[in-house]
């Protein structure tokens, strides 16, 4: 327990580092500040208080004595993380608020995992993006020309995205320029009469800048009441998606007449290929953002659940009942993961399940076709905000059902989970649910 005026420095300090470690991997206000309120009142500074947002993070203490205040800024600072960092980053807050490590000692392991280094190299940053494109291609079932398309076009995108990754100044204007290049191509194909509908050659290999997780947390942090980062991020998401439509119209109107209407594509693939989809994709999400390799199963097996559970919803239902089945069984199954099986955390399998329930690519046609067809398919965006909304409200019922039902607290019938630190306050922590 810290004693001296330096030993509460270091605390301040890390608690700031690790803050805006924990927004920059995409954690929600709620939780960072709920995180490092433990940390400090275990510790045993119960009066450092800790206010977060999307993009900056203030640590106040004041013991009566001495007034400190830490300002730190927000992820758009240090940039976004990878998936093996992401775990890094959230192993050392557990860590920490179960009092295994000192404050000194998490500042060293921050700055380790700020110097990892990726995983599989420039070769698996591009060799990943492609099985990514593919992935999704496969879920959305072109036709096999537009496989091989997808494929060109998610190939060019890596290459360029492999350019600037050392350029952090790019990252602003690089959802417009890939939109706009990916999109002069598909514009220029059409002229040698491609025939495929334009958003399913498009989305694929635009999907890493697709917002959906973005957009799902910010209705998450609304229902939490957190106003302010809840619509800071949702304009945030918002105004992505908008820039993608943007470069997407801007290269068909340089290329091209106007963007093609969509159009029932023929020989559309076998539909099991879908399932293949999700392997794949999952695949490649790990290559490009480079998770640890113990990580990939459970993060397949998330995607495969979520997957699953849309689709045996949408046996018998239909429109954004859907998605909510989906995330529900995505939000268990993640918690399961780590809680129960010592996985991962929950939010690094999480992450990539998002993609799967399509609240990026439906938000990108919507506003897409809203450019193009004028306010009359507004309705579209109403339907986008319903799907957050189901995306959202089953991830929490997700967990509300897990801390019910399966958590080690409740699940007698199960096998006994690890066992939880005491508070040091009295009684036992209660993990992070």
């Amino acid at each position: 327990m810290p004693d001296s005026a330096t030993d509460q420095r270091a605390l301040m300090r890390f608690l700031a580092r690790l803050g805006q470690a924990e927004l920059a991997a995409g954690n929600a206000v709620a939780l960072v500040e709920r995180d490092l309120g433990l940390i400090a009142k275990r510790y045993g500074r119960a009066d450092i208080l800790v206010f977060a947002m999307p993009t900056v993070l203030m640590v106040q203490s004041d013991d009566g004595q001495e007034h400190r205040v830490q300002i730190t800024p927000g992820p758009y600072r240090v940039g976004e993380l990878r998936f093996d960092q992401m775990e890094g980053v959230l192993e050392i807050a557990r860590e920490a608020r179960n009092g295994r490590l000192t404050p000194q000692d998490g500042l060293r392991k921050l700055d380790a995992v700020w110097r990892m280094k990726h995983w599989y190299g420039d070769a698996g940053f591009v060799g990943g993006y492609l099985l990514a494109t593919v992935g999704v291609a496969l879920i959305l079932r072109p036709t096999w020309n537009g496989l091989g398309i997808v494929a060109l076009l998610g190939l060019l995108c890596a290459l360029l995205l492999m350019a600037v990754r050392r350029q952090p100044a790019w990252n602003a204007v690089m959802p417009v320029v890939a939109a706009f290049l990916l999109s002069s191509v598909v514009a220029v194909l059409y002229r040698f009469g491609v025939s495929e509908p334009p958003m399913q050659l498009l989305i694929p290999p635009l999907i890493i800048f697709l917002p959906g997780s973005m957009l799902t947390m910010a209705v998450v942090e609304l229902a939490f009441a957190n106003m302010v980062s809840g619509a800071s991020r949702f304009v945030a998401g918002m105004v992505q998606l908008v820039l993608l439509a943007f470069g997407i119209l801007g290269g068909f109107k340089t290329f091209g007449e106007a963007m093609p209407a969509d159009a029932a594509a023929p020989e559309r693939m076998a539909p099991w290929l879908s399932w293949c989809g999700v392997v794949v994709f999952a695949l490649g999400l790990h290559m490009f953002r480079s998770s640890r390799r113990r990580s990939l199963p459970w993060m397949m097996l998330t995607m495969l659940m979520a997957y699953l559970g849309q689709f045996v919803s949408g046996l018998f239902l239909d429109g954004t009942s859907t998605a909510f089945f989906g995330a529900v069984v995505m939000a268990i199954t993640s918690l399961v993961i780590e809680y129960r099986l010592k996985g991962p955390p929950a939010l690094v399998t999480i992450i990539p399940a998002f993609w799967l329930l399509a609240p990026g690519s439906f938000g990108l046609a919507s506003v897409t076709a809203m450019a193009t067809a004028g306010m009359g398919t507004a309705g579209s965006i109403l339907q986008l905000l319903f799907i957050l909304t189901a995306i959202a409200t089953g991830s929490l019922i997700g967990a509300f059902v897990y801390s019910g039902m399966l958590h080690v607290r409740r699940a007698r019938w199960w096998r006994k989970g690890p066992p939880l630190p005491a508070d040091p306050q009295g009684g036992e922590m209660r993990g992070t649910l």
